[in-house]
């Protein structure tokens, strides 16, 4: 083929083909980084083509910045857009933290934006079938279902309407579903961070008074020491692996803990093998020999830390042999990361999302922020904590208590709300995420049987639709205009690319829309998401600084807090002169709410109990890949399903000695509330008695690659005072009878 010859591109866009003519030179210079990107439906590639790099100008009619709407990282991007239609998406070169790379979740965006599966119009179940209405009619009958609840119990509705909230897809978003609610006297949302990231949020907000980051990832750059605790940084946020190799470079040691050797190990200098549940004991450890060797800041705990006599006793027992036997690190490696501790003056601690996913999570956090205070690495340069959830802002309240109900009742926790479901205490659920991302998933869906009227926000036909009695679908990323946090507490804004296709509608329109029928005229007049993003604005101090003008011009985002349009952005320590936003100004490790300073093993352990330990004797784990984004959306993408194997089970070779099992057996993965089937991966790579499957499969999907059984449905019902637990429980493997490779 000549290169001036021309390359023919059917893109099939909701039942539409557009053809795009591309020279081969062309087509070579966009496709030849395919490292994931824009996936246009083509005749060459069957869905397989991949576009990691800007298409030439004369292939696009306008470009739109934009932004990644999965992970905490929030990616600014740049749509690209012809004859209406988004054709390719690539990162903004101009970004600050991500210098414009994108991870294959961001990038298959644009087969879901137009996958042929996607739900365009409400649907009513009738009966076994569903009929097609109006978005008015759809949205009245939602309203009316409510007030309806209202009439029928006037003294007692307000935890009978009911919405299990998303990670939403911008703010504006966020704010409008809430205000709506809480107007109309509707306490319960079900966060996701009850699935998530909840109880390390909770215990820094109690330990040091927000529940942010305390510094941001630029600084590892200044550190000596960067721990990173179950943060598997290159699969989970991989455009953050620069920030590794440019800290290294400057002769940052990087220590990393976790029970598997993963891509992110080869960032770093050294890693700890620990099992999955154990990070408290050991950081109790390292508190231990710190405080035995007299490397600690004794003015410094003077003056800025209460609770440092009791975290002293809580450490007394955890010797370096008991450590050992406790989280399966050789005494030599736990006590060489001891005396890095030891001799760096400057330390960051960077919390992964796995450490949430247990019960002891809270005393682990508290724990690391103990460690951190006492060495003096909570704050100032190359010093602080990391940790992955969104910067929300703080300082909302006045925002929050002019749009709410004067007589809103308290909110309920997820597990009292699930126990109304399932007492018939629920009329309406707004089901805006996914039942399956709870533990024991198959007894959420049995308590959601028993709501009378369900209505599901999102974008295929999959397990939550099914259990819906009305969809109103949702707006893709592209679609729709607004404002989202991220992880280094910054605030981006995205553009509306291309129009919104068939009846769906934004979440910001849709509860505005909802509020004004429900709320008997106290919600807003609401036009454009960014009339709800200047409202909280002006409310808000840690934003007062970032103007929607000023966001809109800004490439990587801005973080706050911003309080003035007057001073200058701040990145780094969100305590600077370590001023700490407790209610003494000090770092409070003595806290009523989480108990006395201990740590325990986590609910389920087969180390708990000798009984669980004969009969489910591995431990269990479980995680996200790279490719995929919890249960729903990418499951929906033909491009991710090519990386998919669905249900497997990392095991090491020696935890399966004596089982007649080898490598690609199918298996059950068994815990003691049930099973699914898997295929066997042996490798070194884990730990020796410990297991890791991913967590996205699912069995809705029609793509082979990403289709599954759902793992929570065999994680048992475990929570701490905030959080489920979703690892570090007993299981068992057992080979399928007659099943072949």
């Amino acid at each position: 083929m000549a290169d001036d010859e021309k390359t023919k591109l059917r893109i099939k866009n909701h039942g539409k083909v557009q053809t795009l003519e591309i020279s081969r030179r062309d087509f070579i210079k966009a496709g030849a980084l395919a490292v994931g990107g824009g996936i246009l439906s083509s005749s060459l590639a069957s869905g397989k083509l991949v576009f990691g790099a800007p298409l030439p100008g004369k292939y696009v009619d306008q470009e739109v910045d934009g932004c990644c709407q999965f992970c905490q990282v929030r990616c600014t991007t740049k749509v690209q857009v012809k004859n209406g239609r988004v054709v390719n998406v690539y990162g903004n070169p101009d970004n600050f933290w991500t210098r414009g790379a994108m991870c294959p979740k961001g990038k298959s965006m644009v087969e879901l934006t137009y996958s042929p599966h996607r739900i365009l119009h409400p649907l009513l179940r009738d009966g076994d079938t569903w009929k097609r209405i109006s978005y008015s009619a759809a949205l009245d009958m939602v309203a009316n279902r409510i007030l309806r609840v209202k009439k029928e119990f006037p003294d007692n509705y307000a935890h009978r309407v009911v919405m299990f909230a998303p990670l939403w897809e911008s703010r504006e978003s966020e704010l409008a579903a809430q205000m709506a609610l809480h107007l109309a006297g509707f306490p319960d949302i079900c966060s996701p961070g009850d699935a998530c990231i909840g109880s390390s949020a909770t215990a820094l907000r109690l330990c040091l008074g927000s529940s942010v980051s305390p510094t941001t990832l630029d600084e590892i750059l200044n550190a000596e020491l960067v721990v990173l605790f179950g943060a598997n940084i290159t699969e989970m946020y991989p455009v953050y692996t620069r920030w590794l190799v440019l800290a290294r470079e400057k002769g940052v040691r990087i220590a990393y803990l976790d029970p598997r050797i993963t891509p992110t190990s080869n960032f770093c200098d050294f890693q700890l093998k620990l099992r999955p549940g154990t990070d408290g004991a050991l950081v109790l450890g390292l508190i231990r020999f710190l405080v035995k060797e007299m490397l600690y800041d004794r003015d410094y705990v003077a003056s800025h830390v209460n609770g440092f006599e009791e975290l002293v006793q809580a450490a007394e027992p955890y010797t370096p042999k008991r450590v050992a036997k406790i989280t399966w690190v050789p005494e030599d490696k736990f006590l060489s990361l001891a005396r890095d501790f030891g001799k760096s003056k400057r330390t960051i601690a960077w919390i992964g999302g796995s450490i949430s996913r247990y019960t002891n999570s809270m005393q682990t956090v508290r724990l690391i922020v103990g460690l951190q205070a006492i060495t003096r690495n909570l704050s100032g340069t190359g010093k602080g904590i990391m940790n992955v959830q969104g910067g929300k802002p703080g300082g909302g309240e006045k925002f929050y208590e002019v749009y709410r109900h004067p007589d809103l009742a308290h909110k309920l926790s997820f597990r009292k709300v699930l126990y109304n479901m399932k007492k018939g205490r629920v009329d309406v659920l707004l089901l805006n995420s996914s039942y399956r991302r709870y533990p024991d998933a198959n007894r959420v869906k049995k308590a959601i049987s028993n709501v009378d009227f369900v209505i599901y926000r999102g974008f295929f036909m999959d397990e939550e639709a099914q259990l819906a009695d009305l969809i109103i679908p949702a707006t893709m990323v592209y679609e729709s205009e607004g404002s989202q946090y991220g992880a280094q507490r910054q605030v981006v804004w995205r553009n509306r690319a291309v129009p919104r296709p068939g009846e769906t509608v934004e979440d910001w329109r849709f509860y505005s829309d909802l509020g004004r029928k429900i709320t008997g005229g106290a919600f807003p007049a609401v036009k454009r998401a960014g009339h709800i993003y200047e409202a909280f604005r002006k409310e808000a101090p840690t934003w007062k600084g970032i103007t929607l003008e000023r966001l809109k011009k800004s490439p990587t985002g801005i973080t706050w807090p911003y309080p003035s349009l007057d001073e200058p952005e701040k990145r780094g320590s969100l305590y600077p002169n370590n001023q700490f936003l407790t209610p003494s100004g000090k770092v409070e490790l003595r806290i009523p709410a989480l108990g006395p300073i201990t740590w325990k093993e986590p609910k389920g352990s087969p180390k708990a109990n000798a009984k669980k330990s004969v009969e489910f004797p591995l431990i269990f784990s479980q995680g996200k890949v790279t490719w995929h984004w919890q249960h729903t959306y990418t499951n929906w993408s033909f491009y991710i399903g090519q990386f998919s194997k669905g249900n497997y089970v990392l095991v090491h070779p020696q935890t399966i000695e004596g089982l007649d099992m080898k490598d690609g057996d199918l298996v059950y993965l068994e815990t003691k509330i049930g099973k699914i089937k898997a295929r066997l991966n042996l490798s070194k790579a884990i730990l020796p008695g410990v297991i890791w499957t991913p967590s996205h499969p699912a069995p809705a999907t029609p793509i082979p690659g990403n289709s599954g059984e759902t793992v929570n449905t065999i994680v048992p019902y475990y929570w701490d005072k905030v959080s489920a637990q979703f690892n570090g429980f007993g299981c068992r493997l057992r080979k399928v009878d007659g099943a072949t490779p």
